[in-house]
């Protein structure tokens, strides 16, 4: 039931903390030289420090803005009083969540990793529950018209700040890739590698000050259909040509990201806005016609500008749709794949491709070659370079070296973009990864998307070995952060076959937050978060399918809650990570108190109706 809030003013700058998280930590990108030891050094790639660029200082601004934004609530509460703090059911999911957060953690082998988070990531149990803080002050502190425009004026300059810089990517200005650039970017001491560094997009891509595209199509799923939405319902005239302008600028970066998350997500949003605005729309439907027209051109300029790369992308998305149905033909691409099996046993290899099949043994450091009915293959052994030609026109595409790796006996084998190495030593073969390390080769557990490996860019591939890991998490997860290290990082022949050759790349995440919450901090923690979500959704549905939107509130609230829904859909294709999610935690929070008070403007008539009454009955 609500209730009649006691509505005390106060000024704006004691949003400060939330303005910075809106605002300067999505921009934040500075070096961050990180050393790598235990558990953080195993399951990475073998280098000793990681250089950081996008995450680690991200992660300590979200760590002081959350606990500065908690001091501010508390004054608030020794000021005001504890009335200040709305009674609210939200509070049941969010302090379960945290609860299994700190108990996943509690309970993780790798503590250290749970508490910052996994290298190039760090969203351990610190950040989680900052994020909670941060929801819990956001609902409570915002109370009023002004807090919601402040709020929303900080994340406004935020975005037009990566969205400029995003724009210029996409034509092949990358302002990190400038010198001047680079100078912002690098520490004094580190001034002299600007010339060393190495850029993983090219012009036609965006990924601003984000890190990544993906995480770019996410945030621009949140902010497009925020700006859209003001932009249809504005009346006033410089506001609503502001809001166009603003609008217009987050569809580019939107589409140009080239993510296909992002872009569902923000498609998501625009047709839950159609069912919400309906009666709107109706009335005046030239500015919202107008508005996809617009968008169509913003499409058809980038798909020309990229040399038809964008259709292709957005082309691939009905091809994988197509794949999910079965309405395309069989894919027997994981037939043709170069690396079909391999078996090891004692001193004996066996390699099976999609054209033979080829066995090796050692003995005493020598090496045998055999086909697959164990008929031996004749070999010419270069003493001076390690070089073995293999006698036999079957397997001419083969490239054997033997020699030292890492001081180790070993045999290099390359066929195309399959290149393996074994190690010989003690008459025993053994498979090397990517580090140099012997690889246990075991059965890798997985479920659903067989020869759907490749869809969304792969994805199919991790979600079919993560989703066996959540029957071990079912009360609490593996611990904050610690996906990379109980994800099958040795299944080397599903990522030759994933990953287009790439066998030891580290898979750190599941690219799908709903999949990550399972599986780092369990399935009740998961169910938790889906309650608030949902709770969200129905009260904001009931609010906004019938509201006029006659005030900035409501018009605000409902393009929140069209954001929050974006955000929530690429979170299917997309992850949590410190470059986004503090921006969609404060916007959930803000969504709520925007309900919580558009609530209590429709209390009031009915709570003067009542007093009305009683005059007339007394």
């Amino acid at each position: 039931m609500i209730k009649k809030d006691r509505v005390i003013n106060y000024n704006w700058y004691l949003l400060l903390p939330l303005m910075f998280l809106l605002a300067v930590v999505p921009l934040i990108v500075y070096l961050k030289v990180v050393p790598l030891t235990g558990a953080s050094f195993d399951f990475w790639t073998g280098q000793k420090e990681n250089l950081d660029f996008f995450s680690y200082y991200k992660m300590v601004g979200i760590l002081v803005s959350s606990i500065l934004a908690v001091v501010v609530l508390a004054l608030v509460v020794m000021f005001y009083g504890f009335d200040r703090i709305r009674g609210s059911y939200y509070y049941i999911p969010i302090a379960v969540y945290a609860f299994f957060v700190i108990l996943s953690t509690e309970f993780s082998q790798y503590t250290d990793i749970s508490l910052t988070g996994f290298t190039d990531r760090y969203e351990g149990m610190y950040v989680l529950l900052a994020y909670m803080a941060v929801l819990f002050v956001t609902i409570n502190l915002v109370n009023k018209e002004q807090h919601i425009k402040v709020l929303l004026g900080a994340l406004f300059a935020g975005a037009v700040i990566i969205a400029i810089i995003g724009v210029f990517q996409y034509i092949g200005y990358d302002i990190f890739k400038s010198a001047f650039g680079k100078s912002l970017i690098l520490p004094a001491a580190y001034q002299q590698m600007a010339d060393k560094l190495q850029f993983q997009f090219a012009k036609h891509w965006i990924y601003s000050t984000l890190y990544h595209i993906d995480y770019v199509g996410s945030y621009m799923a949140m902010l497009f259909p925020l700006t859209f939405t003001l932009f249809v319902l504005t009346k006033r005239g410089w506001l609503k040509a502001l809001f166009a302008g603003l609008s217009l600028l987050m569809a580019v970066n939107w589409i140009g990201s080239n993510s296909r998350a992002g872009m569902l997500g923000g498609v998501l949003a625009l047709i839950i806005l159609l069912i919400m605005i309906n009666k709107y729309i109706l009335r005046n439907w030239k500015y919202f016609v107008g508005g996809f027209v617009i968008l169509g051109l913003v499409v058809f300029g980038l798909n020309y500008i990229s040399k038809g790369y964008l259709g292709s992308r957005i082309g691939s998305l009905v091809s994988d749709a197509a794949k999910i149905t079965g309405t395309t033909g069989k894919d027997d691409s994981k037939a043709k794949s170069l690396l079909q099996g391999l078996d090891i046993k004692g001193n004996q290899a066996t390699l099976v491709t999609p054209t033979e099949t080829l066995k090796f043994s050692v003995n005493s450091g020598q090496l045998t070659f055999m086909d697959k009915d164990d008929h031996p293959i004749g070999i010419k052994f270069e003493q001076s370079t390690g070089k073995i030609d293999l006698q036999d026109n079957r397997y001419k595409d083969y490239k054997l070296t033997q020699g030292k790796f890492n001081t180790m006996n070993a045999l290099q084998l390359e066929k195309g973009i399959l290149k393996l190495n074994f190690s010989l030593a003690n008459n025993k073969v053994a498979l090397l990864n990517g580090k140099g390390q012997v690889v246990n080769i075991q059965p890798v557990e997985k479920w659903g998307f067989e020869g759907k490996e490749l869809l969304g860019s792969s994805r199919g591939y991790i979600w079919s070995r993560s989703i066996p890991l959540l029957k071990h998490t079912l009360f609490v997860g593996y611990g904050p952060d610690t996906f990379a290290i109980y994800f099958p990082q040795n299944d080397f022949i599903g990522k030759f076959y994933a990953y287009n050759g790439d066998m030891w790349q580290i898979i750190d995440k599941p690219h799908d937050l709903y999949l990550q919450v399972g599986l780092n901090t369990g399935i009740i923690s998961l169910l938790a978060l889906l309650s608030l979500f949902i709770a969200y959704f129905i009260r904001s549905a009931k609010l906004y399918i019938k509201n006029d939107y006659d005030d900035f509130v409501s018009r605000a609230g409902v393009g929140i809650f069209v954001a929050v829904c974006g955000y929530l859909g690429a979170a299917f294709f997309n992850d949590s990570v410190v470059s986004v999610a503090p921006v969609f935690w404060v916007l959930l929070g803000l969504g709520i108190s925007i309900n919580y008070m558009l609530e209590q403007k429709n209390l009031s008539p009915q709570l003067a109706l009542g007093e009305l009454g009683k005059e007339k009955r007394a």
